[in-house]
């Protein structure tokens, strides 16, 4: 009976969670700025692929440079 209740409660709290609107609000973007904040990511992505290829970075190490260099 206890566990019944207890996933009910854990169900209605995940669902009340997952419907509940962000705390921050997101900004609205256009199509267009959208397109340019993904084009600038996938041009600094290939830039930092190409850098790791560069140095001859093996599969795992180049992998954990690009991530890095993503952050920057």
């Amino acid at each position: 009976m206890l566990r019944i209740i207890f996933l009910s409660v854990v169900v209605s709290v995940g669902v009340s969670a997952a419907t509940a609107e962000p705390l921050s609000p997101v900004s609205k973007k256009s199509p267009g700025e959208i397109a340019a904040a993904s084009r600038l990511l996938a041009e600094k992505q290939e830039s930092c692929r190409l850098e790791a290829k560069r140095q001859k970075l093996t599969l795992f190490k180049r992998r954990s440079f690009v991530r890095k260099c993503m952050k920057e």
